[in-house]
């Protein structure tokens, strides 16, 4: 089955299981073209064990649930920061962090750091930019904001 033929006959289908557990809707939109572009990724994969919906299902179901771990981490990492640094808006009035950065001893946590909370960049561009996972820039960015706090 090609993409195009699963996304006619099961598009709404998954976009109401990212509406059931995200109760966003443009969350659930985008947590929809999520799954298909995994799909698109996963499909040589798919043994036909099971169901095209049930699979379907399963992609659905985890990409939610990294969803809430990610907004987690971002709500989590945003408290931990306003607790101990100003806070301001640049030109998009998109919060930013005056942070000193200057003595992390990873220059990577730095780097990260800075152009997520000084900057505004989203950690996809980070990782699209530097060529690095999701996971391995929340570490980094962690990494970073465990020293600073260590630091105040």
């Amino acid at each position: 089955m090609n993409i195009s033929q699963l996304w006619e006959e099961h598009a709404e289908f998954v976009l109401r299981i990212c509406q059931r557990f995200l109760k966003n809707n443009a969350a659930a939109e985008d947590i929809r073209q999520e799954v298909f572009l995994k799909i698109i990724n996963t499909q040589k994969n798919f043994k036909e064990d099971s169901s095209t919906r049930t699979w379907l299902y399963s992609i659905a179901y985890h990409c939610c649930m990294d969803y809430f771990r990610a907004q987690r981490r971002e709500t989590q990492m945003t408290y931990e920061l306003s607790r101990s640094k100003d806070l301001f808006l640049n030109d998009s009035q998109s919060p930013v962090w005056i942070i000193d950065t200057s003595e992390m001893p990873c220059p990577l946590s730095q780097l990260f750091v800075e152009l997520y909370f000084e900057e505004g960049w989203s950690k996809e561009e980070i990782s699209l930019v530097f060529g690095f996972c999701l996971d391995y820039i929340n570490k980094k960015i962690k990494t970073g904001l465990q020293h600073l706090q260590e630091k105040a």
